[in-house]
């Protein structure tokens, strides 16, 4: 019988717990909560459009269901070399194949008592509250997470200061049409390159200060410190590195999807959602071959992928390669696509 460890219940192993099966595996998934909250959500949260409840899934009422063991823990170590994974109360779990689904890391800042993050995830509900009680609330970001949460919150009454050096949206033809779109929802953009956050002074590159008591951060996707605490061969950002077969270099029995990882064929790929979901069913085949001793499969990124930003008030755009439209039709689409994902794994 050989052990499978799923660390993380991120959107591709939410797959591999449902979808799993093999007469000579035994699985286990630990995660350090039993919710995983659906980021493509949270800014129906945001504008109101959704309860918690709607957007989340119990991971562990999933494993028991299908079969899975279920450990409510975190793992802050891969041992590599005894293959086992060590977690935060202390227990050790051998494995003949982990695989990681963690997702990142915001920002960290010490004695910030004005830092809000919403990773992980399972911390959305305490975040969204403290934001929408700031007097000064702020958001940092350029791209569809930052532009989504400012657009959203705004509409729903919360008053939010956006801070992006970037072109909104990478310089996307849409991000023009939707940098209107916020300034008629009545966001405060300053473009600006921010620093730091002093107690509940953020500064700027320009010198400009910006008092506040809630900032969030969704400037893009930092590491987590997992993959440097095991010694794994990691990109200079800190994610792991993996084939793509979704291997790590130097150890074939460890497996990562998602943003905690990088392919090195393919090193800009973006790190979000749609991402994971379509590595989950790559990643799910190559688990079992891997069982098996068979060849795996290599995983390629889609060049072009749907995006739909809610953008408050019903309306949201839809991006498609280049082509863009902003719509009521495609804010429906949008929760369309986003319950099913949900049902998929709360049924």
């Amino acid at each position: 019988m050989k052990r499978i460890v799923l660390v993380g219940a991120g959107h591709a192993h939410l797959e591999c717990i449902k979808q799993g099966s093999h007469p000579d595996v035994d699985w286990i998934v630990i995660n350090p909560s039993r919710y995983q909250y659906y980021s493509g959500m949270f800014s129906g949260l945001a504008d109101g459009t959704y309860t918690l409840d709607e957007t989340r899934i119990d991971v562990k009422a999933l494993c028991e269901h299908n079969g899975k063991t279920w450990i409510e823990d975190r793992v802050t170590r891969i041992d590599a070399a005894n293959k086992q994974v060590i977690c935060q109360s202390g227990q050790v779990l051998s494995y003949d194949i982990v695989s990681c689904n963690i997702g990142s890391r915001d920002w960290d800042v010490a004695g910030a008592p004005a830092r809000v993050t919403i990773k992980p995830n399972y911390q959305i509900d305490q975040a969204l509250e403290t934001f929408r009680k700031a007097a000064s609330p702020v958001i940092i970001g350029s791209g569809a997470a930052a532009v989504e949460m400012a657009a959203s919150f705004q509409s729903n009454g919360t008053p939010v200061t956006l801070i992006h050096e970037e072109p909104l949206l990478s310089g996307h033809p849409a991000g023009i049409k939707i940098a209107k779109r916020l300034d008629q929802l009545g966001v405060k953009r300053i473009v600006d390159r921010f620093d730091t956050l002093d107690d509940q002074t953020a500064r700027l590159r320009s010198g400009q200060s910006i008092e506040t008591d809630a900032m969030l951060f969704l400037g893009g996707a930092r590491a987590s410190e997992l993959f440097q605490a095991s010694d794994l061969y990691c990109d200079t950002r800190g994610f792991l590195l993996v084939h793509e077969t979704l291997q790590a270099l130097e150890d074939p029995s460890i497996f990562a999807v998602g943003d905690c990882a990088t392919l090195t064929a393919y090193p800009n790929t973006p790190k979000n959602g749609v991402t994971a979901v379509r590595q989950a069913p790559v990643l799910l085949e190559n688990l079992l071959r891997f069982v098996n001793q068979e060849r795996l499969l290599a995983f390629r990124p889609q060049q072009r992928y749907l995006t739909i930003l809610a953008l408050g008030d019903q309306q949201a755009t839809l991006l498609y390669g280049r082509f863009y439209q902003t719509s009521r039709l495609s804010w429906y689409l949008k929760q369309w696509i986003d319950r099913k994902f949900i049902k998929k794994y709360t049924n």
